[in-house]
């Protein structure tokens, strides 16, 4: 008898464990829906999908307009241009819609973090100065509500991407003098001037949905992502060669 009670006890505890496991899996294969795709609870690479895109927009403003992959349309671009460590970042569209493709190499070893739709706030050009939550709540009416989001890895779609919405802490960005700059090129701000003394700016807040994908193989990767907000729609392709 007290073998069989060891034996029904261990049966609840089975059951009870296989139970807990039904209940997870769905969650986890929710954000593991893509053996490439580091979901955002995961802290990828040791910083949030929050810190990543603080960091996206850093980089994507420190390289000059004259270099920069979001102000390209179609046809080759530079994917090296300011990239350093582990992760690296692909640029969508900088204030435009439409559709776009771009060829590029990356080397191997190089995570990808890439933005569907994304969007930022600062207080360039603003009088008198919007707080924090202002700016965070005008950075969000650019992606919020989202639709079409959409991204696939060599045709293979990706699913549940509302989910890799990505908020960022406040952070400080630094760009190239005027007039090779994306302020200027955009908006025609020149920096440092009238609008803000330096070339480093403070506070920016960002918001936007990601993904980023761990180092793919050696040789000819597609990558298509995008999706629409309030007053934007994109669509973007990358044909990727990785490797030396």
């Amino acid at each position: 008898m007290k073998m069989l009670g060891k034996w029904h006890l261990a049966g609840i505890v089975a059951l009870i464990a296989l139970v807990l496991l039904l209940q997870v899996t769905p969650a986890l294969a929710d954000e593991n829906h893509h053996p490439r795709v580091l979901p955002p609870k995961s802290h990828p690479f040791g910083k949030t999908y929050g810190e990543w895109n603080a960091m996206w927009w850093q980089w994507f403003f420190s390289v000059p307009a004259s270099k920069n992959p979001g102000l390209a349309t179609n046809g080759k671009v530079d994917c090296n241009v300011g990239q350093s460590g582990h992760v690296w970042f692909l640029a969508g569209h900088f204030l435009g819609s439409g559709s776009f493709t771009r060829n590029c190499r990356v080397p191997e070893g190089k995570a990808l973090f890439i933005p569907l739709l994304n969007s930022w706030a600062d207080n360039v050009c603003n009088s008198p100065p919007l707080t924090v939550e202002q700016l965070r709540a005008s950075a969000a009416s650019a992606v919020i509500p989202p639709a079409n989001l959409h991204a696939s890895i060599d045709g293979n779609p990706l699913t549940n991407l509302e989910s890799y919405r990505a908020i960022s802490p406040v952070f400080s960005y630094t760009l190239p003098p005027s007039p090779d700059n994306l302020i200027d090129a955009a908006f025609g701000v020149s920096l440092p001037g009238p609008c803000w003394p330096s070339l480093t700016v403070t506070p920016a807040v960002a918001d936007g949905f990601y993904i980023m994908l761990t180092p793919l193989t050696a040789g000819s990767h597609t990558i298509n992502f995008g999706g629409s907000g309030p007053g934007i729609t994109l669509d973007v392709t990358y044909n990727l060669t990785v490797g030396s």
